[in-house]
């Protein structure tokens, strides 16, 4: 089974877009996808460089790391993970406006939803 590391707050709640729509499940929803998508995930917060340290010791297949709460260290441990260690890095959760992080980690894939994370081949 493929491993992913899940960066994200701890205890993350839903977050609802504009109509109502869940954008973002919540960390237990969001683990509970992920592993029926056959990933075996871990899940850490954001903070560096605990991240890093953690990425290199486990060496997973894919890292996601969850932007959808107002937590500025998301998108710097996103950047700075996908310069410093070989697994793809994939973020959920920024808009089609931020075209600043966009510019600073163009190496970041950037889905729209939890359940588009690629498996390894």
């Amino acid at each position: 089974m493929p491993n992913l590391l899940f960066i994200s707050v701890a205890s993350t709640e839903e977050v609802l877009a504009k109509d109502g729509r869940v954008r973002f499940p919540g960390n237990d929803k969001a683990i509970e996808e992920l592993s029926a998508a056959g990933w075996e995930v871990s899940n850490i917060p954001p903070t560096w460089p605990a991240a890093l340290e953690t990425a290199k010791e486990q060496k997973p297949d894919a890292i996601l790391v969850s932007c959808f709460k107002a937590v500025p260290r998301s998108r710097d441990a996103a950047s700075m993970l996908a310069r410093m260690q070989d697994a793809p890095v994939y973020v959920v959760g920024v808009l089609q406006k931020d075209e600043a992080f966009r510019t600073m980690a163009p190496e970041v894939g950037i889905l729209k939803q939890i359940g588009d994370v690629p498996k390894p081949e």
